[in-house]
């Protein structure tokens, strides 16, 4: 349980930035995919997005066995790694294009840059620089991220179906990205969803494999969620401001499939921080932003919505120029551009100041998870929880 008011507000703001995405670009299927049932639970490759953009690294792995380009040889203690001439180097040992570490002793973990991970890691040096990636079990992988997603102290229930949710949009990534020939297959941050593997290593009480993060796991175990026999993305959010929408409104993708339909959630995330909200910026800044991504007008006078979705959410929005000229945009467009909570808001100009208030907080598809804590808080049982946010899905056991 967490004890202190500074720690509860550090866990909230860090949830309210917490959502899988969609990154733009994608080819190949974007929402439904078949997909295997596998024999156990298989490996999941996912890029550690800071230690990839680091030039040196400080692994401690304790006892491991270290892999130069297929050579192996042994380590103790803490490793040093960095980038040589296009090259993995490894000090005391050699250089490589593929370096891979692999702990000797069980339980399996290391540390880099004070950050406890299960697995191994693996890194690979290219064109750019390098990527550095943790090759972990996907049942360890899913209680990394549901201890990063929600707060530990949820109810069990909430645990449970993000645990679904989280395990469903990893595999479905995992097939997408060995169809295309990458070399991970999600990264830790939102544009994925967020993984932090187990905490840091010189804070212990923070670390999110609590009992009740793997009792959601383990409960769940290999379980998914299916719609026609096919895997989905199973997008989820913060907090949906009370009804959740598709992906072309919340997301831009051009398709949707009904478990993504957008449903009625009533009150259950009102406890959300961002249930409700309102959003000032000077009207200077938002000039600038728009400017600066070449979206005109930028001698804005009115923003209102052309286009809204069941939800509310905006689709397409219309800014209007002091002559009365006006061009339509994307509401997820000018949502980013601006930073906005949601797409679900009323914006209103005040003197030197725009005025955005709404509801939600994410882009609003999938499961919305502060109403999964208040439906679990009601009583509710993770499979009705699912049901009810992914309308029409079915619930699998991939091994």
């Amino acid at each position: 349980m967490i004890k202190h008011v500074g720690i509860v507000l550090f866990f909230l703001m860090f949830l309210l930035v917490s959502c899988a995405n969609f990154q733009s670009g994608k080819s190949g299927p974007e929402l439904l995919a078949p997909i295997p049932t596998y024999g156990a639970a298989p490996l999941v490759r996912v890029k550690l997005s800071k230690p990839s953009e680091a030039t040196t690294l400080h692994v401690d792995a304790g006892k491991a066995i270290i892999s130069l380009d297929g050579v192996r040889s042994e380590a103790t203690g803490k490793i040093s790694i960095s980038q040589a001439g296009g090259t993995v180097n490894v000090e005391g040992i050699g250089h490589a294009t593929f370096v891979e570490i692999a702990p000797a002793l069980a339980p399996e973990h290391f540390s880099v840059e004070n950050r406890v991970y299960r697995g191994r890691l693996r890194v690979i040096s290219g064109a750019g620089g390098w990527e550095v990636i943790n090759v972990v079990d996907l049942e360890q992988y899913v209680a990394g991220v549901v201890g990063w997603e929600m707060i530990t102290g949820w109810p069990l229930e909430a645990l449970k179906a993000q645990a679904v949710a989280s395990r469903t949009y990893a595999v479905f990534e995992m097939e997408y990205a060995r169809g295309n020939g990458r070399a991970w297959d999600l990264d830790d941050t939102i544009a994925y969803q967020v993984y932090g593997g187990v905490g840091p290593a010189d804070k212990p009480k923070q670390w999110r494999e609590t009992p009740n993060v793997l009792l959601a796991r383990e409960s769940t175990n290999g379980v998914i969620l299916t719609y026609h026999g096919k895997g989905f993305r199973a997008f989820f959010h913060s907090t949906s401001g009370g009804h959740t929408v598709n992906p072309p409104a919340a997301l831009g993708i051009d398709e949707s499939i009904p478990p993504l339909a957008g449903v009625d959630l009533g009150d259950f995330g009102k406890d959300s921080p961002k249930h409700r909200w309102e959003q000032r910026m000077a009207a200077g800044e938002v000039k600038a932003r728009l400017i600066e991504k070449k979206i005109s007008p930028s001698d804005l006078i009115r923003i209102e919505a052309a286009e809204t979705a069941p939800s509310g959410h905006a689709v397409t929005v219309k800014l209007y120029d002091r002559k009365g000229h006006h061009r339509v945009i994307s509401a997820v467009d000018l949502r980013r551009v601006l930073g906005l909570f949601s797409t679900n808001f009323i914006a209103e100009k005040q003197g030197d100041e725009w005025v955005f208030t709404g509801r939600g907080y994410g882009h609003g598809c999938g499961m919305c998870q502060w109403s999964a804590k208040g439906m679990a808080a009601a009583g509710w049982k993770s499979e009705r929880i699912l049901e009810t946010m992914y309308p029409g899905s079915e619930q699998k056991s991939l091994y």
